[in-house]
C-alpha cells in the first residue's frame, strides 16, 4: 500500500514538474478543513472574481491570506489552485485566490489593479459570511508572475491608494506581510514572454526592488536554486535591498529544485519535496501573524 501510494505522489510531482495543470494537485488534497465559496465577483468582467476558503476550525486567525497565481501574466485559474486554498485554510486562515484579466486582453498594469482591486474589496465581501476575520489585514502571496504581482502591490502603494471599495478609501486596507515564490523581481522587460505584456512601463515602475521603500511589509521569499525561468539571483537581490531598507526579509533557497517545484509542495501530499509549507509556517509564527480573531 505505501510502495503505491509512493508511485501515485511520484507521479503528481512528475506531471507537475512538466508542466502540466496544477490542477491535477487539486485531486490529492484532503476535503473537511475548508468551506470553499465561488466565483465571487469583486468587479464586471468575467475574469475578476475570487475564490474564498473559510477554514472549519474556529476561530480563525485574524488575517487573511491572498494568493496570486503564477501564469506570464497569460494563463492560469483560481479553480486550479484549490490545494492553495486548502493548504492556508489548514493552518487556521481565511484564503481567498482571485482571478485577474489576463493578455492580450490587458497588459500591465491592469492585471496588478485588478488584484489591488480585489483586495479593496475584501472587507465587503467577507461581511456577506458573517465572520472574523475583516479583511482589512492582509498577508499577500504569490508564485511566479504572481509573485511579481503582489511584489508590486507590496512596494509601490499606488495599486491600493487609486482602489475604492463602497465609496470609501482602501487605505484602510494593511499588508501586514509579502510572501513571494519564485519571483521575477527585477524583471527582464526584454524577455520574450514579458515584453509585449509590459510595452507601457516607464522607468522602475514593473521592478520591485527598485520600488521598495522602509515601509514596505515583511517579507518571506522562497526560491529553487535550480530555477531557470526566475532565477533565484532575482530573490536574492529582493531580499538584499530590503534588508538595506531595514525591512525584515528572510530567505529561503531550495538545491536542486526549480520554477514548479515550490507551489506544488505546498499540496499535502506533496510537502515532504521542500521545506517551504514549514518555513512559511514558521515566517507566519514568528512575525506574529498568527493570531486569533476576536469581536
Amino acid at each position: 500500500m505505501l510502495k503505491m501510494q509512493r508511485f501515485a505522489l511520484a507521479a503528481v510531482a512528475l506531471a507537475v514538474t512538466a508542466c502540466s495543470p496544477t490542477s491535477a494537485l487539486n485531486t490529492v488534497v484532503p476535503s473537511g478543513s475548508y468551506e470553499q465559496h465561488q466565483d465571487i465577483a469583486y468587479a464586471d468582467d468575467p475574469r475578476q472574481q475570487m475564490d474564498i476558503y473559510l477554514p472549519t476550525q474556529t476561530p480563525h486567525k485574524s488575517r487573511v491570506v491572498v494568493f496570486v497565481y503564477g501564469g506570464s501574466w497569460e494563463d492560469g485559474d483560481k479553480q486550479d489552485f484549490e490545494f492553495i486554498g486548502q493548504a492556508f485554510a489548514r493552518l487556521g486562515y481565511v484564503t481567498v485566490i482571485p482571478n485577474y484579466r489576463l493578455y492580450p486582453q490587458v497588459e500591465f498594469p491592469d492585471f496588478v489593479d485588478d488584484i489591488a482591486l480585489a483586495l479593496a474589496t475584501l472587507p465587503s465581501k467577507l461581511d456577506a459570511y458573517d465572520i472574523c476575520p475583516s479583511g482589512r489585514d492582509i498577508i499577500l502571496a504569490g508564485h511566479s508572475a504572481g509573485a511579481h504581482t503582489a511584489a508590486l502591490i507590496a512596494t509601490d502603494h499606488q495599486y491600493l491608494q487609486r482602489q475604492q471599495t463602497n465609496g470609501g478609501s482602501s487605505n484602510d486596507i494593511e499588508l501586514s506581510a509579502l510572501i513571494g515564490l519564485a519571483g521575477p523581481y527585477d524583471l527582464p522587460l526584454e524577455h520574450e514572454r514579458v515584453k509585449d505584456k509590459f510595452t507601457k512601463v516607464e522607468g522602475d515602475e514593473a521592478n520591485p526592488i527598485a520600488l521598495a521603500t522602509s515601509q514596505s511589509p515583511p517579507t518571506l521569499l522562497i526560491h529553487g536554486e535550480s530555477d531557470t525561468v526566475a532565477k533565484p539571483e532575482h530573490a536574492v537581490q529582493f531580499a538584499e535591498r530590503l534588508s538595506e531598507l531595514g525591512v525584515y526579509a528572510e530567505l529561503h533557497t531550495y538545491s536542486r529544485r526549480r520554477h514548479v517545484d515550490l507551489v506544488a509542495s505546498l499540496a499535502s501530499p506533496l510537502r515532504f519535496w521542500t521545506p517551504a509549507y514549514d518555513d512559511i509556517q514558521a515566517f507566519l509564527n514568528e512575525q506574529n501573524l498568527n493570531t486569533l480573531c476576536s469581536r
